[in-house]
């Protein structure tokens, strides 16, 4: 008897380049369903527990994510997400996949440290998406800033547990609309503009099987999903809907299931926005070019 290791499904970001409507493609074509969500954040979790405490401890106090998630407990270890994967094996899947945003963020030498473990249980695959940087960058700050005015505007939960934070919150909906907002926010790496090269690199470092995927490549261009079949072993057929392909702005529909995309963008960049945003990114166009060899075709204006 052959003895079979479930697929264990990471893809390590990121967010605002339709990690969602991969997910949901995956799970259509039969290679790994969600388990109980799209994003458990354990990984992440599990990293700060051991190597950022105090942080961790923070964010079990106070973030809202792992709430109503009964398989998330304080202590919770890579014991327990092991368990938990292999509890969302279910027959017409492979295996079981992670769409947490975070795994994004685990450096290399995390991940060469869980790697022997997860390999042990799992057939692991890793795949990276990213979409055009300057509308990426400009999808996840928008949000961000809609984040920071709305709380802004409910000064009752604000004002008790950071009122720092409230008064900066309050001077940047004061100062600036959601474009003018990103336009400070893009100049160098951070967690609102991460360097996609960092992260395929921190992942290939640890597993042997990772990726790379293009958005706008996945949704228009049937070689790129061909590539993708071959890598997982698995047919992909049609994909999801993705609010993001063709990118329409604030013109986007509304797709149930998708609200984190089509609610991103408050306002439509203009083409001068566009050129501003190529400019202030060309450190991470250059790098892309430097690994990969080319520059996506929708990625130029």
């Amino acid at each position: 008897m052959v003895f079979m290791r479930p697929v264990l499904h990471i893809n390590a970001g990121v967010g605002w380049s339709a990690t969602k409507p991969l997910c949901y493609t995956l799970e259509k074509s039969g290679y790994a369903n969600r388990g109980s969500t799209t994003e458990t954040n354990m990984l992440y979790y599990i990293y700060e527990r051991k190597y950022k405490p105090d942080h961790a401890q923070y964010y079990w106090e106070n973030d809202h994510r792992h709430r109503g998630m009964d398989f998330v407990k304080e202590d919770t270890t890579l014991n327990d997400y092991i368990k938990y994967i292999k509890s969302k094996v279910t027959n017409g899947y492979r295996g079981v996949s992670d769409f947490s945003n975070s795994n994004a963020d685990l450096p290399a030498s995390f991940l060469k440290e869980i790697a022997p473990v997860l390999t042990k249980y799992f057939d692991v695959t890793v795949t990276t998406i990213w979409r055009n940087p300057v509308r990426r960058s400009y999808s996840q700050i928008s949000n961000w800033y809609k984040h920071l005015t709305d709380n802004a505007n409910a000064p009752e939960v604000w004002k008790l547990r950071d009122p720092e934070k409230l008064e900066k919150w309050k001077r940047i909906g004061e100062e600036h609309d959601s474009i003018s907002y990103w336009k400070t926010q893009i100049s160098k790496p951070s967690h609102l503009c991460p360097d996609y090269v960092t992260i395929y690199k921190n992942w290939a470092s640890a597993f042997p099987k990772v990726m790379p995927l293009v958005m706008e490549e996945m949704w228009g261009d049937a070689r790129a999903r061909n590539e993708l079949s071959w890598f997982l072993g698995c047919g992909i057929g049609e994909m999801h809907e993705n609010v993001y392909y063709p990118e329409r702005g604030t013109s986007r529909p509304e797709i149930k299931g998708l609200g984190d995309q089509w609610r991103s963008d408050m306002q439509d960049l203009s083409e001068e926005d566009l050129k501003y945003g190529r400019k202030k990114l060309d450190w991470l166009y250059d790098r892309w070019y430097n690994e990969f060899g080319y520059i996506p075709n929708l990625w130029i204006h």
